[in-house]
């Protein structure tokens, strides 16, 4: 007979429990060079995002769903130090660093910033 041992019983028979945990951020930067808006991004986590995306979006506010109303994007792991969106420099640009929710699941925001 194979008898299952609930994680309630592990845990509560465990001794010596030990837990860590870390803090990581992700940067999004918007700036205006040649007249066109650009994009930098960083963390400070040793990993990149899942399946990481940046956005700039063509609606004045943040879509439901991060892969809604999309103007332009790039992954993330091009073009980190700098990437050229091909648009114009202007205020209410809505623009986010996206990535896929574990196990391949749908996108989330990670960062969202809007240019003023």
């Amino acid at each position: 007979m194979n008898e299952m041992v609930s994680t309630r019983n592990i845990t509560d028979q465990a001794q010596a429990v030990q837990t860590q945990s870390a803090t990581h951020t992700w940067y999004l930067n918007a700036y205006q060079l040649h007249g066109n808006l650009w994009l930098s991004w960083q963390t400070t986590a040793p990993f990149r995002a899942q399946q990481g995306q940046i956005m700039v979006y063509s609606s004045q506010f943040f879509p439901s769903n991060p892969q809604d109303n999309v103007k332009t994007w790039q992954w993330d792991n091009i073009s980190s130090n700098g990437w050229d969106t091909g648009l114009p420099w202007g205020s209410g640009w809505y623009c986010a660093w996206n990535a896929q929710r574990s196990p391949n699941g749908p996108y989330t925001y990670v960062v969202q910033l809007v240019t003023k």
